[in-house]
């Protein structure tokens, strides 16, 4: 009795929320803990890696991962935002529409916030494969293209009719959000760390916001419900 009646408990929440809240503490007690590393100096290993990639560096490695690092800029993922937001828009989904904007708008200010809160300094090289000129933690790239791809991902994901498809295209997405993250290790532009909080961070914010909107719209439904009894 106890089982069913946690199995229904279970089933009335939802997987996805049930999932949603899973992903959030877990991403908040990793970022919790990298941060902390930091704080104390205890990322001897960020250098040791950043140097390791540096000296292993070919033209040809570097071309490509400047290329998929400009996938993860800004201007990249605010075109890519406003069109996958313009078209749900335009089909009258507006809820995913907002879902897809909001995780742009809300992953950049938590990035900007980040970095001049701690105020990392990047990693130094004479001769460096890429410059940046903010500071190094949290990623931004690694935090907002989680945020942005991962919501295109989702929103496509339910539009999909078995589990497999949603594997392959939530496995594409996840491949390309990591790929992303190790071209600016490759690049030499962010640590170890910096990368790992940056999606750690990133998929905070995802989960939060999912769970913020489908409270809402739970809400929404129930009390229209409510009124037109």
């Amino acid at each position: 009795m106890v089982a069913r009646g946690l199995t229904a408990r279970l089933q009335a929440f939802g997987l996805p929320l049930l999932g949603a809240l899973l992903i959030l503490a877990a991403s908040l007690w990793a970022f919790g803990a990298i941060a902390e590393e930091l704080l104390e100096g205890d990322t001897g290993y960020d250098q040791r890696l950043a140097d390791w990639l540096h000296n292993h560096s070919t033209e040809t490695r570097t071309d490509v991962f400047h290329v998929i690092t400009w996938i993860g800029n800004f201007s990249t993922l605010l075109a890519v935002t406003l069109l996958a937001a313009g078209i749900l828009w335009r089909r009258g989904e507006r809820t995913d529409a907002v879902f897809v904007g909001l995780a742009l708008a809300g992953a950049q200010v938590l990035s900007t916030g980040m970095k001049l809160g701690f105020q990392r300094d990047r990693p130094f090289f004479p001769d460096p494969l890429s410059t940046e000129s903010t500071y190094s933690f949290p990623s931004g790239h690694s935090l907002v293209s989680l945020a942005v791809y991962g919501s295109i991902a989702l929103v496509l994901a339910r539009r999909l009719r078995t589990r497999a498809q949603r594997a392959v295209l939530l496995s594409a997405v996840g491949l390309l959000v990591a790929a992303i993250g190790f071209s600016r290790l490759y690049l030499g532009v962010h640590f170890l760390t910096d990368v790992l909080a940056g999606f750690a961070a990133g998929a905070a914010w995802l989960a939060l916001l999912y769970l913020a909107l489908e409270a809402r719209s739970r809400y929404t439904s129930r009390y229209r419900a409510s009124t037109n009894e």
